[in-house]
């Protein structure tokens, strides 16, 4: 008889995936023996799992709907100082000329100055909905549906709702994410928006087995991210360009070729190129349906500008690093308004450096600081963020699916993961997950720990060297204000949040468990 047919801890066979995307086998503290179908578990938490997906969507809902009430009584606007009502209005007006058949490039490519291509995110919004409906909500729906789409993701990471819940606040709904609502901006709040889409794609297109569909979707996604604001898009571009690399290296190391094993190498190449493809699909659609507006936007808004007004490499620099992150203002991340609310509140003028005009202490001239927006994120987010990068660099039990066979589970000794593809149930949260081991979950948190820390030190700008090296790259010189990291940064410190907190919330329930089985015995 089949030894491994009775003893579910003997070694898988060999014609099995091995390696960190080989799928567990158990979830948590699940009874059942690793090869056993688990169907019961995900049909008692199938119904829960729809019901907490859709209170997360109401509770998104509500929660615009109370940030953003002052637009709710009749004949109030939305106050905000770049994206004035005049501009919005011509914006709309040249749009709906061009729907109605008169051909206009501008409006097709985008104007200088800052107005919006039709086929930019904005731009479709702007054309189809109702003028004072979009000036007044437009920010809400993009944080919504950018935390929508980022729920998505974390869930796929088998993140717990409740973790979750505290994600989106800290990456939407406080800091420069929200507050930029006074300054206007719609481009960044479409960015990030987009962002969050793109995340999720990246993620489903290079999972455990990659998809062409889903590179091509996620090329069709990172265009839609380039048209809506170019400078702040390369600085997201560049992390989630990090994190598809991060994904497809560590598939292609999941499906490595030994030299021993020459048969396996038709059957094992295939994972390479169909990850490889998606990866050219993600680069090349975007560059292909975006090079015209990026150049004529590179052309009038970015090189332009620079070169306009600055003459010498020095003021060049100054030029475009002048909105720097001053690093001791970072207690604005833990301390509300430390210093100040925004330049010009009276109730809290903003009393920094950041936004100084090079020489201002000499000459008193230009700005002595200028910011519109307000950093604070939270002390308790940001600890459970450095906890979670802890934890994933120290080796602590994560709530990730613990590897089949490991110490502990059904008494196995070896490391390895076996195939597995029924649905588990979260450990503490009762709702169906797909499998995904601490492993994996471990490598996540450490790479966007490494994402957290590179953003953070490049949004301080001329205060920090690092900033003067990523100035070297190709278009960089030409992207003014650093501080535009902050936003990307602040998404990443939500994500570690979301993950500190299910860490914490699992601690809690192992410990639980086996304070239960103490008193059992």
């Amino acid at each position: 008889m089949n030894e491994s047919a009775n003893n579910p801890t003997s070694e898988a066979p060999r014609s099995k995936p091995r390696g960190i995307f080989a799928e567990p086998c158990e979830a948590g503290n699940a009874i059942p023996p690793c090869g056993e179908p688990q169907g019961f578990l995900a049909k008692k938490g199938a119904s829960t799992s729809r019901r907490a997906f859709a209170f997360m969507i109401m509770g998104l809902i509500a929660f615009a709907l109370l940030m953003f009430r002052q637009v709710l009584v009749p004949g109030q606007c939305l106050f905000t100082t770049d994206d004035n009502i005049g501009q919005m209005q011509m914006i709309k007006n040249l749009l709906s000329i061009w729907a109605d058949g008169y051909y206009s490039d501008t409006t097709f490519l985008g104007m200088p100055g800052g107005a919006v291509s039709v086929w930019s995110w904005s731009g479709l919004m702007v054309w189809m909905l109702p003028f004072t409906f979009f000036f007044n909500w437009m920010h809400a729906i993009n944080l919504v549906l950018g935390s929508l789409f980022l729920a998505m993701w974390l869930r796929s990471r088998n993140v717990g709702w409740p973790s979750i819940a505290l994600g989106l606040l800290t990456a939407f709904w406080v800091g420069s994410n929200l507050t930029l609502t006074y300054a206007g901006h719609r481009g960044k709040f479409g960015l990030l928006m987009v962002a969050c889409v793109a995340l999720y794609c990246i993620s489903r297109a290079l999972s455990r087995k990659a998809s062409i569909l889903w590179g091509i979707l996620t090329g069709g996604v990172l265009a839609f991210m380039l048209m809506e604001q170019l400078d702040v898009a390369l600085f997201y571009g560049f992390a989630l360009g990090a994190y598809a690399l991060f994904l497809a290296i560590r598939q292609w190391r999941a499906n490595g070729i030994q030299p021993s094993q020459p048969r396996a190498l038709l059957r094992r190449s295939r994972p390479w190129a169909k990850s490889a493809v998606a990866i050219v699909l993600m680069v090349g659609i975007p560059l292909l349906i975006t090079s015209t507006m990026m150049f004529v936007s590179y052309a009038a808004n970015i090189k332009g500008a620079a070169s306009i007004q600055t003459e010498s490499p020095q003021e060049k620099w100054a030029f475009v690093t002048q909105w720097s992150w001053p690093p001791d203002e970072c207690i604005d991340f833990i301390a509300p308004g430390y210093m100040g609310w925004r330049s010009g509140e009276p109730e809290g003028p903003y009393w920094g450096r950041m936004g100084r005009s090079a020489g201002w202490e000499q000459t008193r001239q230009g700005f002595m600081n200028f910011k519109l927006e307000n950093q604070y994120l939270g002390i308790i987010p940001t600890l459970l963020a450095l906890f979670a990068i802890w934890a994933g660099v120290m080796g602590g039990r994560s709530n990730g699916v613990p590897e089949c066979g490991s110490k502990g589970v059904n008494g196995g000794k070896n490391n390895e993961m076996r195939s597995y593809t029924d649905t588990l149930i979260h450990p503490y949260s009762d709702t169906p997950m797909r499998p995904y081991s601490t492993t994996l979950r471990r490598s996540e948190i450490i790479f966007w720990g490494c994402v957290a820390v590179v953003t953070l030190l490049l949004a301080f700008g001329k205060f920090f060297p690092l900033y003067a090296l990523f100035y070297k790259l190709p278009l960089v010189s030409s992207i003014r204000n650093p501080n535009k990291f902050l936003q990307v940064f602040q998404l990443v410190l939500g994500i570690l949040a979301a993950y500190g907190l299910d860490e914490v919330l699992q601690s809690k329930h192992r410990t639980s468990n086996i304070e239960r089985s103490a008193s059992n015995k």
